[in-house]
């Protein structure tokens, strides 16, 4: 007998909705970096700098976190996470 998981059992369709979530991590950073340094742009009147900043910061963000979760992937599923 072997231990390993049906081919579409909940391991499988876990892994295939954490990779899902990797197409909305990168675009929600840099719209949530971007939409914080608006804000702080209007209440300064600095605009666009800290837009611009915060809108980078998110990018950098959404590659972390990228990377974070496709090496927690990578990994079996070990890692923060669990």
């Amino acid at each position: 007998m072997s231990d390993e998981q049906p081919r579409g059992g909940p391991e499988s369709r876990r892994f295939f909705g954490d990779v899902l979530t990797f197409g909305w991590v990168l675009p929600a950073a840099i719209a949530a970096g971007a939409g914080l340094g608006y804000l702080a742009d209007r209440l300064l009147g600095s605009f666009p700098v800290l837009t611009a900043t915060f809108g980078v910061l998110g990018f950098v963000a959404g590659l972390r976190q990228i990377y974070r979760e496709s090496g927690t992937l990578a990994g079996g599923g070990k890692g923060p996470r669990e």
